[in-house]
């Protein structure tokens, strides 16, 4: 009887301690982590915060390709470069091609300035950013590669976000945080993903759909013309102890019944220079 007992003693001991350790694991697969929990982590990825508070302005250039595959020709060699100062950012781009001779996205912050490539025109991406300019002056665009990028500022922008995953985008595991600017046009979502491993952020996508109210009824899903950009960030390499990336593309697509188009802007970054005496006449509006 007794060695009865004692066996059924430890295997009751064993039983409690099972379903303990099978509720710990099932806790820890059902923890979700807050999208300021995924920042933080997401901040320490780039750089420890002393190093992060040290750079006041980023410079970086290299080599692009433009490529148009529906709704234009274009394939193209060009040269690019990126500066940012704050919140103040430069973006050119520029091609040998007449027909299309690049891109100039600028913003101080508060006001932007986007370039055209012919007269009284700017290109379908152009266009884009030049009626949703809350994608430069919120820092959206351009990830870390720029000083104003987003999630630096959060505490001060106050966007709604979300956060879900891990989960698979593109082949990688990642937490996306599903952001909505509270200044803006407020068309844009945005989507950042950020590996689940290492926090870096590999992709943002910024997703629109705008339905033209001329001479039609405001119901009439059939003509929404759905705009959509894509930015991968890859090549992670150490600059003055901050990791960042060193190729960027951008896809942009618009699904528009009466004639889509789709491009593709690709940009290896082949210098990175932080801290330098930039006149601010490069951010200048005119």
């Amino acid at each position: 009887m007794q060695h009865s007992g004692r066996r059924f003693i430890s295997c009751a001991l064993f039983l409690v301690s099972s379903i303990v350790l099978l509720t710990q694991v099932i806790g820890a697969k059902d923890e979700k982590l807050k999208p300021e929990q995924v920042i933080a982590k997401h901040l320490e990825s780039i750089g420890a915060p002393e190093k992060l508070k040290e750079i006041k302005n980023r410079a970086t250039k290299g080599s692009a390709h433009v490529d148009f595959r529906v709704g234009g020709q274009a394939n193209l060699p060009a040269e690019a470069n990126l500066i940012s100062d704050g919140l103040s950012i430069r973006f050119s781009l520029k091609t040998p091609a007449l027909e299309y001779p690049g891109e100039q996205f600028v913003t101080d912050g508060n006001k932007t300035l986007i370039g055209q490539i012919s007269p009284g025109r700017r290109s379908n991406l152009g266009e884009f950013i030049f009626v949703n300019d809350e994608l430069l002056k919120e820092g959206l665009l351009f990830g870390t590669l720029s000083t104003s990028w987003t999630f630096l500022r959060t505490d001060v922008k106050q966007p709604k976000m979300d956060v879900s995953g891990p989960k698979k985008v593109d082949g990688k595991s990642v937490y996306e945080v599903k952001y909505i600017p509270r200044r803006g046009s407020g068309n844009i979502t945005a989507f950042f993903d950020f590996d689940a491993e290492t926090f870096r952020h590999v992709r943002s996508q910024f997703k629109a759909e705008i339905v033209p109210t001329s001479g039609q009824k405001i119901t009439d899903s059939a003509d929404t013309i759905r705009y959509t950009i894509t930015e991968t960030f890859d090549d992670f390499k150490q600059v003055d102890g901050l990791t960042l990336p060193h190729s960027y593309k951008l896809d942009f697509s618009m699904d528009n019944p009466r004639g889509g188009f789709v491009g593709n802007w690709s940009y290896t970054i082949q210098q990175i220079a932080h801290n330098q005496n930039i006149d601010r006449q490069v951010f200048a509006m005119n």
